[in-house]
């Protein structure tokens, strides 16, 4: 019996490698120009560039399947604190229709920080980053605007 195709069903997201983000660039960049607006001088969408280039960062993007199009990106870094403590930093989330695509993108990230020896995720942002993490999530804990998820098996 074919079951119906649920929305998540239609979105993918997949890490771009750093030679083929010049093949994307046009399409993400306008998600790139609105966040970095919201960095207050940390970030332009010509550093992100060089950080993705240089492997200094990685581009995720989601993208609808049936349409081709993609509808946000997030750009995550490593961080290394002096204790040891190894986390995945979301330094970057942009797009639309978030509530759309991100539950596909979370697992991956975890995943991802997992394989990599993370002890878990971080990101910093604006008060709305909230519905994406620690309204979704438990484990998540707002601290300031600050939000980590650190992974259970590591406490």
């Amino acid at each position: 019996m074919n079951q119906p195709v649920t929305k998540l069903d239609n979105f993918k997201f997949s890490a771009i490698l750093p030679n083929d983000i010049f093949k994307i660039w046009q399409d993400i960049k306008k998600y790139m120009e609105r966040s970095c607006k919201r960095s207050n001088g940390r970030h332009t969408p010509d550093t992100i560039y060089k950080q993705i280039i240089n492997g200094e960062g990685t581009l995720w993007v989601a993208f609808e399947e049936n349409e081709n199009v993609i509808k946000g990106c997030v750009i995550t870094t490593f961080i290394y604190y002096p204790t040891g403590l190894k986390m995945l930093h979301i330094s970057q989330l942009a797009g639309k229709n978030m509530e759309d695509w991100i539950e596909i993108g979370r697992p991956i990230l975890s995943n991802w920080a997992k394989d990599n020896q993370c002890d878990g995720i971080e990101a910093m942002g604006r008060k709305g980053f909230a519905h994406w993490s620690t309204k979704k999530n438990e484990n998540w804990q707002a601290s300031h605007v600050h939000f980590e998820m650190k992974f259970k098996e590591n406490n």
